[in-house]
Parts: structure tokens; sequence; C-alpha cells
């Protein structure tokens, strides 16, 4: 493979293909790899030009990069959205940023090494020289430019007895994609993957042919996705390549109540119910509910993670199980570190993260945020198709059905002195108007009534300690997403709880004065979804939601939700 790659034989050369061999040696003994993902408060202002908004971003990476370098880690993920603002006025604006990437199952690119050839990709420059000085896999997204050529469509159209389409360019006549690349140690791009469900992202297109990305290190096999994608089948459908136990995660994602939509609950219970290693980097903008990043494994679920409206840049670092439900890697052998980055440096941070949540969250309830500010909002979700019922008493048992679906919840608490219900879903979800999420739920949650609906003000801080919990559901589907949060949406603690895989969820704390915050299962019926945003040409057309979700974007914050959503 070195050969192939007909790397000049000079001392910086010779230097790497000793790392790299000394690296593999290393990693063939051990039975576990180093991993680190960055949360990025990214530089926005668009009022400066695409090349400095580039530079401040990549400093960020820079660090992030040497500092992942220096405690061992093997690959590093950074977030969606990371180098290119998340607000982008139009496509013409996305011309300053933009690169034509090459398709790494067709040419052999080393951006670092080829400078002539990709002196006018800085982007792509720039990563792959990461990757290659620090001698690490290097997992970015960026944003990936093609020319449309109707012929091209065409072919490949009728490859696949779909003609209708053939013809069919946007306007300006060139596809941009939302895009994950990967670099190896050297430099080398080895993979390309384009984002299937775009979330209301109008300057974006949706591939014709959508591909699952794989990669190989010496560590095991890879796939990558995006945001979004976590949600859908396509993304458990990549998983069924052979020996696929390791996911990269870019995401910039939006907080939503209840518990399913806060970042880290989500990837973790993601990781756990597929099996797999999930290496998830996130953005970071409290206002927009856009925060939380981890690093999991499906046995010990967070082996490091960080969930906290600070507004600074955070690099985490773990040990992760080679295979992931391999119990010989401790809990205290994970190595796991988290550093601040900022003014040119990182720092590391010592203890348990401390956290900067209010009581409430939700927009519609408490009002949009200052962006300036960094005030943290999240969004609800439509639970209009859920059954609650309020806990009464310290202890009990109660029986809630929905559409057929029916689950039981048995509790013992220390005390019952703030507002919990019970809630069963046997319906699809509705996901403002373009989305529809074939579901089967059971939830425990700490929340309020509003105007006379129970449940539907999720609170971030609880007092109620549960000495047990255990939920019972009679699911259709296998894939079924465990959830355990604390108050201050903190992960429980996996000692505390365990889930069968199948129907049952069990809770117990006979120690600790943890207060439970959320707690349940979170059934999926992927035949039952409906991506309506993301059928052909929808991500060129202006709906009435779309338009209310470019208007948040643009402005960076949440606004007030109207009753046409289902809100």
């Amino acid at each position: 493979m070195l050969s192939a790659m007909k790397i000049p034989l000079n001392l910086p050369s010779l230097l790497f293909i000793v790392l790299f061999l000394h690296t593999a040696e290393l990693n063939a003994e051990k039975n576990f790899y180093r991993a680190a993902v960055l949360e990025l408060s990214q530089f926005t202002n668009i009022s400066y030009p695409a090349s400095k908004i580039l530079e401040i971003n990549l400093n960020v990476y820079e660090i992030a990069a040497r500092t992942a370098a220096k405690h061992r880690a093997d690959i590093l993920v950074f977030p969606e959205s990371g180098l290119l603002p998340f607000e982008k006025p139009d496509r013409d604006w996305l011309l300053d940023f933009i690169e034509d990437i090459p398709d790494p199952k067709e040419v052999v690119a080393n951006p670092c090494t080829q400078r002539d050839e990709f002196q006018d990709r800085p982007i792509l420059q720039k990563l792959s020289c990461l990757a290659q000085f620090n001698n690490i896999y290097i997992v970015a997204n960026t944003a990936d430019f093609k020319k449309c050529d109707v012929n091209t469509r065409c072919d490949k159209d009728k490859t696949n007895s779909i003609t209708d389409n053939c013809t069919s360019c946007p306007e300006d006549g060139h596809f941009f994609y939302n895009t994950n690349i990967v670099f190896s140690r050297d430099g080398t791009l080895i993979s390309k993957y384009y984002k299937r469900h775009l979330y209301f992202e109008p300057e974006m297109n949706t591939p014709d042919h959508p591909e699952n990305a794989y990669f190989d290190t010496e560590f095991g096999k890879f796939t990558t996705i995006i945001c979004f994608d976590l949600m859908f089948k396509e993304a458990v459908g990549a998983l069924d390549k052979p020996d696929i136990l390791n996911v990269a995660y870019p995401t910039y994602w939006f907080d939503h109540t209840p518990m399913i939509f806060f970042a880290p609950p989500y990837q973790q219970a993601w990781a756990m119910t597929n099996k797999v290693n999930l290496l998830a980097a996130n953005g970071h903008h409290p206002p927009t509910g856009s925060l939380g990043s981890g690093i999991y494994s499906s046995d010990k679920g967070a082996l490091i993670y960080t969930h906290n409206p600070d507004g600074y840049n955070k690099l985490l670092i773990s040990n992760v199980p080679i295979s992931p439900n391999d119990e010989t890697v401790a809990t205290n052998n994970l190595e796991a570190i988290r550093f601040f980055i900022g003014n040119g440096t990182a720092i590391l941070q010592h203890g348990e993260e401390k956290r900067n949540f209010k009581k409430d969250c939700d927009a519609l309830i408490i009002g949009k945020a200052d962006p300036e500010s960094g005030e943290y909002r999240c969004s609800p979700t439509d639970v209009d198709q859920y059954k609650f019922k309020k806990l009464h008493g310290k202890e009990g048992s109660l029986t809630v059905c929905s559409n057929r679906f029916c689950c039981t919840l048995s509790y013992q608490a220390h005390s019952m002195d703030e507002d919990f219900y019970f809630g069963v879903s046997g319906h699809p979800l509705n996901f403002y108007g373009e989305f529809s999420f074939g579901t089967e739920s059971c939830i425990l949650a700490r929340c309020e009534s509003v105007k006379g609906k129970p449940c539907r003000n999720y609170l971030l801080k609880s007092s109620t300690i549960f000495r047990s919990v255990e939920i019972t559901g009679n699911f259709s589907t296998k894939y079924i997403l465990p959830f355990a949060v604390d108050s201050d949406v903190r992960l429980t603690d996996k000692d505390k709880w365990h889930f069968d895989h199948k129907s049952q969820i069990i809770y117990h704390n006979s120690y600790t004065k943890s207060p439970l915050l959320f707690f349940g299962m979170y059934g999926r019926i992927f035949d039952q979804d409906k991506d309506l945003y993301n059928q052909p040409d929808s991500a060129r057309r202006i709906s009435s939601t779309e338009t209310w979700l470019i208007s948040v974007l643009l402005l960076g914050v949440m606004l007030t939700f109207s009753r046409h959503m289902n809100i």
C-alpha cells in the first residue's frame, strides 16, 4: 500500500513509515483503540471573508489534532458544519467555501503531498496535513461541489429504470452535498459520504443514488453518517456489512424534548441498541439547542461525553474497546480526558463537568434566546399521540395502552412531591409536518401540564429519588432505544439500570441521591417512516415549515412554534 502511493523516501516520509508501522504493531497487541471527538463553538460571523472564517475554525481543528495526537489518539472526529457556518444566506454565498472533492474510489488523492493539484482547495489540504502531521485518522464534515451533468444523470437513471428526472438540474447548474470525508494517517483521502436525510437544509442537495461509506483502519472497520441520518433505517442498514463495529458521526443536533431528542441520550441509546462504538462530534450553539458529544460503546454506554451549554470548544478523548462488548476493557482503564480549547491552547479539565442548565428550556414556554447571551433553548416535539397517566404516591403500578401497544410501569420512590407522568404511544410521531416516524414508546418523565394538557413542558431538573423503576412493553419491533437520564440531563450511571434489548428496562438506586428525570424505551418501526422533505425536488421547494426553519437558522435562535406545526 505504501509503495503504491509512491511516497518519496525523504526524512519526513521515513519517519511517517516508522510511526505508522509502530502504531499498527501497538494496536495489534491491544484490545482497544483511542478516539477523540471535538465539540466546536464555531466562528460564524458571515460579515467576515470566507478565508478568515475558515482560518479561525481550522485553527481550533489544528489545536484539537495536536492535542489528540499528543495523548495517543488514533482517530479524531470533527462536527457537522464545523467549517462552514450553519447559517447560510444562500447558495451563491456558499461558492466562497465549497470545494470539489474527488471520489476516493476512483482516484488516490493526498492533498497534503499533492500541493499543486490542491492549492485551490484549502479545506482538503489542511485536513489532509492535520492527518499526516499528527499520524491520526481524521473524519470531518464539509460540503462537496459538483457540476450538474445532464448526460451523466440520464445514464445513471437509466440503469435504475428511472428516467423522469434525468434532465433535472438545479437552476444554478451545480449540486452542493453535505459531506463527510475521511483521511488516513498519511493524509490520503479514503472515504466520502453524502448526507441522505437533510434537516431543513435548502442550500444542499440530496444525492440521486445514496451510498453507504466505509473505511478500514488497523483497529477496525468503520462506517460514517451525518446527524439526522441517525434517525433513519439506512443508518442501521449500514451496519449489515460484516465487521462494521464503529461509526464516526459528525452532527449538528437540535435538542428537542422529551428524552429521545437530547443528543447524548440518543447517541448512547443508538450505540447500545445497535451494538457498535459511536464517536459523536457535535456543534456547540446553545440558543438552538445544539450541543452534546461523546464516545460510546454498546456495553458500557458513554465512555466520555459532554452536554453543557457553557460556550466552550471541547475535546474528548477515551480508549474504546475494539470489540464493543469486550468486558476486559475495564472502565478505570479508559483513560478518558476532557479539554477546553480557547486562546490558542488546550486546557485539561479535571473532575465532573458542572452543568449550566436552568429548569426550563422549551422556547415555546420561555421564549427565544438572545444569540449573544448564549442561553440554552430546546424545542418541543409533538406528544399529542401519547396517553399519559400521572404518578400518585411514592409507589405504584399502572398500565397504559395506545393503539394496541401497551406498557406497564412499577415504581418506588422516596417521595413524590413533583409531577411525574407515564406516557405511552403506539402511533407515528409527526415531526414538523415533513417527517413521520413509526414509534412505540414508553416514557417516565418529569413534566408539567400546559393549558390543561398533561406533560407539555419537560423540565431539566428534578429532586425526586426513585428507588426502583421497571417498565415493560409489548414491542413489535427489535429496534428499541433505551433511555435513562438524571436531573440536569446527565446520563444515568450504567450500573443503575439494565435493558434486555427486547421489552424491559429496570432501574435500581439503593445507594445514591441522584434524581431521575427521564426513563423508558423508544421503539422504531422504520417501515412506517415518511420523509416528505427529502423527496425529489423537495430540497428546492419552500414550504411554510421550511420558511420558518430557515429563519431559525439565519437568526441562530428558536422562534415561537405556530399551531399548524402540530406542536
